[in-house]
This record gives C-alpha cells, sequence and structure tokens, in this order.
C-alpha cells in the first residue's frame, strides 16, 4: 500500500494523546503529507500536521484512542473506504494495536495487511427522510429515560421469528461480537472468516429467548410493537427516535471498513490475550 497522505482522527480527551500523536509523527516519512480535522491538529500547532476539511483524500488514516475512537474514524471514512489504523491508548482495544512504534513502523514498511469487515445497514421504514444508518459494531434498540420493558417482533425475510419483552435489542456484526453484544451474554464470532448477524436480547423476560446467529444474507426486520419511545443507537456514535409501530430492517451494507493490522494478527491469539480467554483460574 503506497501512502502518500496519512490521516490521523485522535480521542483529544486522553491526556497522553499529545505525547502518542507526537511519536507517531516521528515514524512517519518526511515525503509523505500529514492531515487531520482541526480538532486533532490544533493539539500540536507547531508540528507537521495540516488541517483539512476532510479525510476523504488520505490513502490511510491512524485513529488514536481506543475502540470508540475507531468507530468514529469508520464513520468518518465509510463512503470513501479508507483504510483504518487504530492504536490504543490505555483501554482494551480490540480493534487497536497495542505499541505504536511498532504499528505504525510495519505499517510503512509494507509489513500491514487490510482487512475487509463488513458493516450492517438499517432502515427506519416509517422515516419519511428514508435516513440509512450503517454500523460496524452493532445497532442497539433500547428504552431511554425511566426504565420499561420493550415489546419486539422480529421476522428474518417473510418468517416470523417470534415476539418477546425484553429491555432492548443488539443486532451485531462479527466485529462488535466482543463488544456490547458479548457482555449481553452473545457468542463471539471470528470476524475474518465469517460473516453473519448476532441477535442478542437484552434483559429478556423468557428463558426460552437466547441470541441466534443468522447470514449476513438475510434480512431482519425489528417492529417496536410496545414500549413507548424508544432509541436506536448505531455503534455507539449515533442515535435516532424509535416509535410504537416503528419498522426497522436491517441487513447487510454494500459498504466496508478496511481495517489495517500487522502482518502476524490472529483473532483467537487476540482473544486469548485481551479478554483472557480459556484462562486456567487454579494455581499449579
Amino acid at each position: 500500500m503506497k501512502i502518500r497522505t496519512f490521516g490521523i482522527v485522535s480521542n483529544i480527551r486522553k491526556k497522553e494523546i499529545r505525547e502518542v500523536m507526537s511519536r507517531v509523527i516521528a515514524l512517519v516519512p518526511d515525503d509523505v503529507r500529514i492531515v487531520a480535522l482541526e480538532d486533532t491538529s490544533c493539539l500540536l500547532e507547531d508540528s507537521r500536521i495540516e488541517t483539512v476539511d476532510s479525510l476523504s483524500l488520505c490513502d490511510a488514516v491512524a485513529a488514536l484512542g481506543g475502540d470508540g475512537t475507531f468507530l468514529r474514524a469508520a464513520r468518518l471514512l465509510e463512503d470513501d473506504e479508507i483504510p483504518v489504523l487504530g492504536i490504543k491508548i490505555r483501554s482494551l482495544g480490540f480493534l487497536t494495536e497495542d505499541d505504536p512504534e511498532r504499528a505504525v513502523s510495519d505499517l510503512f514498511a509494507g509489513r500491514c495487511v487490510v482487512q475487509e469487515r463488513m458493516r450492517l445497514e438499517s432502515v427506519m421504514e416509517s422515516d419519511e427522510n428514508g435516513d440509512v444508518f450503517t454500523a460496524l459494531n452493532d445497532i442497539v434498540i433500547h428504552g431511554f429515560g425511566v426504565s420499561r420493558v420493550l415489546h419486539l417482533r422480529l421476522s428474518i425475510g417473510n418468517t416470523l421469528l417470534g415476539e418477546y419483552l425484553a429491555d432492548g435489542l443488539i443486532v451485531s456484526t462479527p466485529t462488535g461480537s466482543t463488544a456490547y453484544s458479548l457482555a449481553a451474554g452473545g457468542p463471539i464470532i471470528n470476524p475474518v472468516t465469517l460473516e453473519s448477524f448476532i441477535l442478542t436480547p437484552l434483559c429478556p423476560h423468557s428463558l426460552s429467548v437466547r441470541p441466534v446467529v443468522i447470514s449476513s444474507l438475510e434480512t431482519l426486520l425489528i417492529e417496536l410493537v410496545e414500549g413507548g419511545d424508544s432509541m436506536m443507537t448505531i455503534d455507539g456514535q449515533e442515535a435516532c427516535r424509535v416509535s410504537e409501530g416503528d419498522r426497522i430492517r436491517v441487513g447487510r451494507s454494500e459498504k466496508v471498513t478496511k481495517l489495517i493490522v500487522t502482518d502476524d494478527y490472529d483473532f483467537y491469539d487476540l482473544l486469548r490475550r485481551k479478554l483472557k480467554w480459556g484462562g486456567v483460574l487454579r494455581k499449579r
């Protein structure tokens, strides 16, 4: 991957962000242009960073922060499908690299690969504006304000899957299977080898309602039968109101997120290291 213009997206609330940005910039070759939006470029005013209104001309972008920062960068770049390199600062960072120096050095030395991660698309059928939302991790249907139970009806294609009462529903991609869905009891799916959707109910009021994995080729229809005004949250970044009777159609997006990883990336190794998967609890 030839990189002539390198963009930076950062979590400006991280106290170490200026130090990390300086370390990253120092590793970028002198003939590569470095750009950022104003909220990031103003952090290092005397650096090589140029302020731009859009990152659409970048060949690659580094997201400095955590998974939330990566999701923000992916949302900013979804139309252009520009590859994103995530770099962790203190957080768990399942989508990000732990070592800034190694990640950036490997990127410019050609020791990285680009994975295409599927996104999901949701459309509010009753929305006159026809707004379309896409997500890398998940969409969540949930109440807001005073806690209330939602009555949801789910159909896959033309077949009714069921109705249930719950605090909400998570529709997740494999990339999002290690995020909110996992915390709510959903399964882990390898995003490199399997494309699917995970339907994870939030605190269902029935023991028979459990997470379901369906093909990414399916189309899901979610109807809020009862529960008052609620919300649909997209990757924890955007939100829109959902009212009784609203129907949300969810399917696979034509857009993908291009994730830059080092060439020794292994999902199962990541699972073991970051989530302590399969650790023996007893002492030897």
